[in-house]
């Protein structure tokens, strides 16, 4: 259908611009800390607290916003939100007013790009029939990994002829451009009613408080805390990691600093798909939990050799490996956690997400302090250690007794 390939380009666009937006700062604060003179420990906890925090806490809340106001109306605002914010972060005045006006540009950001997952998978819902919303969601996911990788090709060079304040003014402009583009194509007006989203009903939202009871939800829950945090230290520290850990310039960071996210846009789909075919062999919840497992092993493995090769590139390599296949365990979190809580999908997955953000608030927090105290070898071998508990915790997940699947009506 026309309609449904064009909303689902438009909902690709909007997140590789919202990720390409809050992965400026990796690059900006190379030189704006120093500008502004606070250390790095005092930027995590900005980027950890101001940030993290809300976009892990506002997730659904963000999605009531959307099936309140519409998809279009709601990204639109939420674009809106992204490029206000980018704009006043360039203009940052000096002293104690530049920290206060820092921290409630973070706060704005994470609070506006808390919605961007919810609307955009209430959009397809909407507006894509359900034989092709798996593709859909895979394609603005990966270009939104797309979006965190081109954020230091472009930045970078932007950083090194303009300083500073011209990635937060180019991000803004970015992020305002893509507002307008999405609010005039996406078509206006109600979809169809087999593809409109049903409304979340009272019995339902007292049912998902059976969620936090689900022992099996809790640990996989809890797994994907350590997943996440240790995907957000390659999002947020990584280009920092070349700079000081392994001596390299701005410039080299900027393309160097993209390959993971790289990897993890071309290793995630060839992962999901090998678990799909496996599990018409051996069973989905088996399949999930053993690709899942295979991954986050083999990033322990990548990350510690990362930390103790010689050659900064074979590290590199090695850290991309790591990163593309902690990407390419978010399907099996994501597809288990639905399995286990099959009368509350929806709210065990946004349970899932939450203890994911959480990590990720902790470990942008935690990285600047362990370089510090440790250096980058120490800090990435602690990650390599996170990894491996939360393969463990996977090993805890039921698999029998599967419900076999029903083939979606397309209508």
């Amino acid at each position: 259908m026309p309609q449904s390939w064009r909303v689902t380009g438009l909902l690709g666009l909007v997140c590789f611009v919202a990720y390409l937006v809050r992965a400026d700062v990796a690059v900006a604060q190379e030189r704006m800390v120093p500008a502004m003179g606070i250390t790095m420990a005092t930027m995590g906890a900005i980027t950890a607290w101001g940030f993290q925090l809300p976009y892990a806490l506002f997730q659904v809340p963000g999605g009531m916003f959307g099936e309140r106001f519409g998809a279009r109306t709601a990204l639109a605002l939420t674009l809106l939100a992204c490029g206000v914010s980018s704009l006043l972060t360039g203009l940052l005045p000096t002293g104690d007013a530049g920290m206060g006006t820092l921290i409630g540009t973070r706060v704005l950001l994470g609070t506006a790009q808390a919605a961007v997952f919810p609307v955009a998978a209430m959009a397809v819902v909407a507006h894509v029939p359900a034989g092709e919303r798996v593709r859909a969601t895979s394609i603005y996911i990966a270009l939104s990994a797309l979006g965190a990788a081109a954020a230091p090709l472009l930045m970078a060079p932007t950083m090194e002829q303009f300083g500073w304040r011209a990635v937060f003014l180019l991000s803004g402009v970015v992020g305002l451009a893509t507002a307008v583009v999405w609010f005039v194509l996406m078509p206006a007006g109600a979809p169809h009613p087999e593809l409109g989203p049903t409304p979340l009903s009272a019995g339902a939202r007292s049912e998902a408080l059976h969620v936090v009871r689900n022992a099996a939800v809790v640990r996989l829950s809890v797994a994907y805390l350590l997943h996440s945090a240790t995907w957000f230290v390659f999002v947020f520290w990584f280009f920092r990691y070349l700079t000081e850990g392994r001596g390299f310039t701005v410039l080299a960071s900027g393309f160097w600093g993209s390959l993971p996210s790289m990897t993890g846009v071309v290793l995630a789909p060839l992962i999901g798909a090998g678990a799909d075919a496996l599990g018409r062999r051996i069973g989905s919840l088996r399949a999930r939990r053993r690709v899942a497992v295979a991954c986050l092993l083999t990033s322990a493995a990548a990350v510690a050799a990362g930390a103790t090769l010689p050659s900064a590139y074979l590290a590199i390599a090695a850290l991309s490996l790591s990163s593309g296949c902690i990407n390419g365990a978010e399907a099996p979190f994501f597809t288990t956690v639905t399995a286990l809580s099959v009368t509350n999908p929806g709210s065990a997955a946004g349970f899932l997400n939450l203890f994911g953000n959480l990590g990720g608030v902790l470990s942008i927090w935690l990285v600047p302090r362990m370089s510090e105290a440790w250096g980058w070898d120490g800090t990435l071998a602690f990650w390599s250690g996170v990894c491996l508990v939360a393969a463990l915790l996977w090993l805890t997940i039921p698999v029998g007794d599967e419900t076999p699947s029903v083939p979606a009506h397309t209508g």
